[in-house]
């Protein structure tokens, strides 16, 4: 899907499968469609950081030199984006609008890659528990002649979330990193972990994932 940004804007040449096709053309005809001010909302309700605008300017400037990559170019793109963090909408250019588009075509594809994963994976239901006050999702599977003890919670030590440019009051400060861990019964304990996840929901599924790969002989802890 990011790859997908890419070939629309030119600046990759490569064959776009339907479904991110599809979801790109949905994601510029949005964007496309908002003014400044709608931008600005958008970006802040994306939680966009300075990475992802200095993302989008190095994008805007590379549409207009498909040669850039230097050192000046990597400058000149901190620069600009600076100045859209540091300008209101109103006080805008063209270059500052089209940074904010560029870097929101980026957020919004990422999303979409997630949600098309999500849709093309298996997750095997499982039956949670949830305990201490919702820090810990507790489950078993069965598969195989093997029985799997599956747990979610809170990562540690996971990489600390960048800092939006523009503070969103709808959204909480710090976000938690969610993991899952699996298991096997303790005749011959193995174990099997991935983090982070950015809820713990999305940890669920995908450890629901995990377990349809382990039952079906695909993979092993």
């Amino acid at each position: 899907m990011s790859a997908a940004t890419d070939v629309r804007a030119g600046l990759l040449n490569a064959e776009i499968p339907a479904p991110s096709d599809t979801a790109v053309l949905c994601i510029r005809r949005t964007v496309d469609d908002l003014g400044p001010a709608d931008l600005w909302e958008l970006a802040r309700g994306t939680a966009m950081t300075r990475d992802d605008l200095s993302r989008g300017a190095a994008a805007v400037l590379a549409e207009g030199d498909p040669g850039a990559g230097d050192l000046l170019d990597e400058l000149a793109a901190h620069t600009l984006a600076q100045e859209v963090a540091e300008r209101t909408p109103c006080h805008w250019g063209r270059d500052h609008t089209e940074v904010v588009r560029a870097a929101l075509y980026r957020i919004l594809a990422d999303l979409a890659d997630a949600l098309l994963e999500v849709s093309e994976s298996t997750p095997t239901p499982l039956d949670w528990t949830v305990h201490d006050n919702g820090g810990r999702h507790a489950a078993t599977a069965a598969g195989g002649g093997v029985t799997y003890d599956v747990l979610v919670q809170t990562a540690r030590n996971a990489p600390p979330t960048a800092a939006p440019v523009w503070h969103h009051p709808s959204r909480p400060a710090a976000h938690t990193a969610w993991q899952w861990r699996i298991t096997s019964g303790p005749a011959d304990p193995a174990s099997r972990s991935c983090a982070p996840f950015p809820s713990a929901l999305a940890a669920r599924h995908a450890a629901e994932c995990a377990i349809t790969a382990l039952t079906a002989g695909r993979c092993g802890l």
